[in-house]
């Protein structure tokens, strides 16, 4: 609830107008407040994660797992050339398709013991070693793992500004009573404008907010 003070003199009485706008409840803004603060702290920390993940991948050796390719073979909806290879390492799966280049796609054969360089952490795989050839893959995703993590930690701090501060003002509301107090008043007026949504001229129309107000007289 937004309010707001007026005082002004009025027949030699001291008159406070109080105004106000309806809002959300305390113990509402704190629940949905605190929710979506935690939502928004997810998102950022595991962007947070992901990144740091990421700059300690780009710096330190690569993990390397043997593998066996079994076949060759082109997509075919792209038509880019993959290997299917087999894994017996524990924690990764038994089989990948990983996309390859065309030197790589040639120069490697069906039953050839390869090694393949994962990044320690995310284990993303980004290259094949085989036949003392070092091949690049074209699309290791590593990229996309640098922008999304920036994005998911961007998105998670922006989303954590207002919920946050709008569950400490219903905490507050709740549990903070120093400084409240109580006195006596007598009602001189009453005003109140109810929401309208008129249209006007224009592209869209301009409602007018709900806001009430009461002119007190302090006994």
């Amino acid at each position: 609830m937004r309010q707001k003070q007026e005082v002004s003199a009025f027949a030699g009485e001291l008159i406070s107008w109080w105004s106000w706008r309806p809002g959300i409840k305390p113990r509402n803004a704190l629940i949905l407040g605190g929710l979506i603060s935690l939502v928004a702290l997810l998102l950022a920390c595991i962007g947070l994660i992901t990144l740091v993940a990421g700059i300690v991948d780009s710096v330190s050796q690569p993990l390397q797992v043997t593998g066996v390719v079994a076949a060759h073979f082109r997509n075919s909806y792209d038509r880019q050339p993959h290997l299917r290879i087999h894994l017996s390492t524990s924690g990764f799966p038994g089989e990948i398709l990983p996309s390859v280049s065309d030197s790589a796609f040639v120069a490697i054969h069906d039953n050839d013991h390869i090694l393949l360089d994962y990044s320690p952490n995310l284990h993303i795989l980004y290259a094949l070693e085989g036949n003392d050839q070092y091949y690049m893959l074209p699309s290791s995703g590593s990229l996309g793992i640098f922008v999304g993590a920036v994005a998911l930690l961007l998105l998670g701090t922006v989303l954590l500004l207002y919920p946050a501060v709008l569950a400490y003002w219903g905490w507050r509301d709740l549990h903070d009573r120093k400084g409240n107090y109580g006195t006596t008043a007598k009602i001189i007026s009453l005003r109140a404008a109810v929401q309208t949504r008129t249209n006007r001229p224009g592209l869209t129309p301009r409602p007018t907010r709900t806001w009430y107000g009461v002119a007190l007289c302090f006994i």
